[in-house]
């Protein structure tokens, strides 16, 4: 298909979802594509062919018009066709009016309502509310509620409130300041859901209004002229509002018109001089107007009550569906023809990106385009809530066209609760699936059900790299066709690629148990967004914000005592700085990420027949959090270590100085202790006697600029004796160092493999702690004399967990990163501040950490590292 002149961005969504079809006829209740497919609408135009397409009472009314010679456009002038569809407006209408103001589409009504209720009144505040939906022109979008239809394009919300719908003590606040010339509400909250309002709400909003001087303002635009099964809402509720605003159904499916009716309370002469259209009186536009009122007052309202009778059928068979099949379908909400059907989101369980798919507000899409394709039936979600299923087709829609609109959803609903979700966009893509019940898929484990809670957690992660989104490890547990699974690792690239502008997070996967040794445990959640580091180191201040705004958002819902960063979601937040709230506690995971990966590097050091002691070893990226800690937990151990930073980063040198300088403190205070081991141990090697050692320690020690003194004091000492190798060297030269150390930690935010194992030293080891890899593990094959420790990871307590079959990157059973770990081991704890965060979190913090962890039953790796990274 070629690319759209209209809005590329549209068509790249219904390409991902199967729905990328052109129109060539449509008449009735079918529509017919150039791929030969007829399908049955259930759209309508969302609200605006109210009797199917090529009605034959629209059809006759536009031959009458045209062939009766009257003129179209002629105002100021009059025109009869438009004053007779005024009348009759005024005629149906519920409430006192006596004028009528057309316009070219909902949207413009709004605005043509906004300046008309501001005029009459003299006021400027106009009342909406959170969820209400009114347009997308400018004024239109400050009446709705949602910012996102306001902020990319600039435009303030000043004159505009919002309150809940349903929440009469909130709108009375609002109208108590007098300050308000009009409230905007829906009958039936269609672009939010279709949600319908608690009873006796809009009247008594009416009369709030009437008491405090504000103009009531009923937006019909889509529920008015039949889709309720009544010509309007308005009338269920006994409502007589200020002002009625119309469109959709009023042009038949064929004109773009709108209306928007008042009383003589509304008017003013400086409206009637200041605001006009020049297409809105139209005497053709009018002509389809007055058909569609005589169609469906007709025969004692004949349409109107077909309309009620299928409403009805169909909400009976939705109504099945939400309680036959409660795991798949949340709830029903709307009112005859003007349904909504929501989703619950999706499980994370076989694939993280499903599951962020219905985060992201496609996973009705991707349900209307397997229902396009397997059942012919054409459906949309509601514009608000992506998880709303819109069901709003043609007045005129019959039992046997439902019944096959139930099918395919009963369908939808059995491939979800076997875990198929991922045939939903396999078939609509053209991949036969199987027929008959669908194979089941079993949630891999055992499932326990003892213990206590001892808390709630939520993780941010976010993919490391491409091959975590589409890689043969995500793809290969779905069992595919070679051909099947081709497609669908294209389709989870193209659809991360498309979901990352918007920046988007959601709940990848949610782990309900994770037990510890003592058999008690902790629920959880993974919030993930799609962007990899690459993408995230990108982003301008103004974005990382946003997005951390959205993880935080999706979190709020979950009620959680603990936070955890994974990956760069700790990078873009200045450590987690800018994530600490009064919600819950945060943490970086730094902490036991830095022990796990030296315990790692000593475990397996003096397993290969020499301690990290006698090995002159480097941590790369030694002034970022993880790195320092690890850094200072060396300093315990080795007798020489070398400090690399990026020589690019214009403040390296001071910051490895200042680690240096507090590798030196700690170093001092244990040989002043009695002690010496590690750095000491090589330390008093340099010193002239013990009475230097209070003279380096009479310093302000937490003092940053004096630690990196004490660092240059003690490195004078070292360069006064060149034939002592200096315990600590700081350098930015990687090139020179990496052939000769024999043991590295690797913790840096690169965001690539940059270390290339061929340049290391003979029988080299090293533990990356870094996501993505800082080492290219491609040409390992390459050294087999070098061992490879893929740092940070840890076994769960439990051997058997999994987090999902996805297990975040491919990690095998029973073994997560450390990060996670620490979020958990903190929850599990019971511990009320946060830890880890920023660039220098205490080496006693993460110590106590590591013990914890240990007493809960998480155990180093160490095996599964080297065996992971080859």
């Amino acid at each position: 298909m070629a690319d759209s002149l209209l809005n590329i961005t549209r068509q790249e969504l219904l390409e991902f979802v199967g729905l990328n079809e052109t129109v060539v006829r449509a008449q009735g209740t079918r529509i017919e594509t150039a791929s030969g497919q007829t399908l049955i609408d259930f759209v309508g135009q969302f609200g605006a062919v109210p009797f199917g397409y090529g009605a034959a009472p629209i059809t006759e009314a536009i031959h009458t018009f045209l062939a009766s010679g009257q003129a179209s456009l002629v105002q100021p002038l009059i025109n009869p066709g438009a004053e007779e569809l005024a009348r009759r407006l005024i005629e149906l209408a519920p409430g006192n009016h006596s004028k009528v103001t057309f316009t070219t589409s909902g949207a413009e009504t709004v605005e043509a309502a906004i300046k008309l209720c501001r005029a009459a009144t003299q006021r400027e505040l106009v009342i909406g509310t959170l969820t209400g939906f009114h347009g997308k022109t400018q004024g239109a979008v400050g009446v709705t509620g949602k910012a996102t239809y306001r902020e990319p394009f600039q435009i303030r919300a000043e004159g505009f409130s919002h309150v809940p719908y349903g929440d009469l003590e909130a709108l009375e606040e609002q109208l108590k300041t007098r300050r308000g010339a009009a409230f905007f509400v829906e009958a039936v909250q269609g672009e939010a859901g279709m949600i319908t309002p608690p009873p006796g709400y809009l009247l008594a909003a009416q009369n709030l209004c009437r008491q405090y001087g504000t103009l009531f303002v009923l937006d019909e635009i889509q529920t008015g002229l039949g889709r309720t099964g009544e010509l309007f809402a308005a009338t269920a509720h006994g409502l007589e509002p200020d002002v009625v605003l119309l469109a959709k159904a009023l042009g038949g499916g064929v004109a773009a018109i709108g209306a928007c009716i008042y009383g003589e309370q509304c008017w003013s002469r400086d409206f009637d001089r200041h605001h006009s259209s020049t297409f809105a009186v139209n005497g053709f536009s009018a002509a389809i107007g007055l058909a569609v009122l005589d169609q469906l007052t007709a025969n004692d309202g004949a349409q109107l009550k077909h309309a009620a009778q299928q409403g009805a059928y169909l909400h009976a068979g939705l109504s099945r569906l939400v309680r036959d099949y409660p795991e798949v379908f949340h709830s029903l909400d709307g009112r005859g023809l003007m349904l909504g059907l929501k989703f619950r989101r999706w499980s994370g369980e076989r694939l993280y990106t499903l599951s962020l798919a219905s985060a992201f507000g496609a996973l009705v899409p991707i349900v209307c385009g397997y229902l396009k394709s397997r059942h012919g039936v054409y459906c949309l979600p509601t514009l608000t809530e992506g998880n709303v299923l819109r069901i709003q087709p043609p007045l005129c829609i019959e039992r046997a066209d439902i019944d096959l609109l139930l099918e395919g959803l009963k369908a939808v609903a059995e491939l979800v609760v076997h875990n198929q979700q991922h045939r939903l966009i396999l078939e609509a893509h053209g991949y036969a699936g199987p027929r008959g019940v669908p194979s089941p898929w079993v949630v891999p484990g055992k499932p326990r059900s003892s213990g206590r809670c001892l808390g709630r957690f939520a993780f941010l992660l976010h993919p490391t790299t491409a091959e975590s989104v589409n890689g043969d490890i995500v793809v290969d547990g779905l069992g595919l066709s070679a051909a099947e699974k081709t497609f669908m690792q294209g389709w989870l690239d193209d659809f991360s690629e498309w979901a990352k502008p918007d920046l988007d997070a959601g709940v990848s996967y949610h782990a309900r148990r994770v037990y510890n040794d003592a058999g008690d445990y902790v629920e959880g959640w993974l919030v993930g967004s799609l962007l990899q580091p690459r993408d995230l180191m990108r982003l301008s201040l103004g974005k990382r914000r946003k997005l951390l705004g959205n993880y935080l958002d999706s979190v709020a819902e979950l009620e959680v005592d603990f936070v955890g960063l994974g990956a760069y979601t700790s990078v873009i937040s200045s450590a987690g700085v800018d994530v600490i709230n009064e919600r819950f506690h945060t943490t970086t995971g730094n902490s036991l990420t830095a022990m796990v990966g030296v315990d790692a590097l000593l475990s397996t050091c003096a397993n290969r027949g020499a301690p990290l002691a006698k090995r002159l070893t480097g941590v790369i990226g030694a002034y970022g959090s993880v790195g320092r800690l690890a850094s200072l937990r060396l300093g315990r151990f080795c007798e020489h270590l070398v400090l690399l930073g990026n020589g690019a980063n214009r403040g390296a040198m001071d910051e490895l100085r200042l680690v240096a300088g507090e590798l030196y403190r700690d170093a001092l205070l244990q040989i002043q202790g009695g002690h010496s081991s590690g750095i000491a141990k090589t330390l008093v090697l340099l010193l002239p006697s013990l009475a230097s050692v209070e003279q380096l320690l009479d310093r302000d020690l937490g003092d940053e600029e004096q630690l990196r003194e004490l660092f240059d004091s003690v490195d004078a000492l070292a360069q006064g004796k060149p034939q002592v190798q200096p315990p600590l060297v700081i350098t930015a030269d990687l090139g020179s160092w990496l052939p000769r150390l024999e043991a590295v930690l690797s913790a840096t935010s690169n965001g690539s493999a940059f270390i290339d194992p061929l340049v290391l030293h003979q029988n080299a080891i090293i533990c990356d702690c870094a996501q993505p890899p800082d080492i290219g593990h491609v040409t390992l094959a390459l050294r087999p004399d070098v061992t490879v420790i893929e740092g940070g990871l840890i076994h769960l307590p439990d051997r058997s967990q999994r987090f999902g079959q996805q297990n975040l990157t491919g990690l095998p059973t029973g073994v997560t990163f450390s990060c996670l770990a620490e979020t958990m081991v903190l929850t599990m704890a019971g511990l009320q501040r946060d830890y880890s965060i920023g660039k220098r979190p205490p080496l006693e913090d993460a110590e106590a950490i590591f013990d914890l962890a240990r007493a809960f039953g998480f155990a180093p790796a160490v095996e599964q590292l080297i065996e992971k990274a080859g």
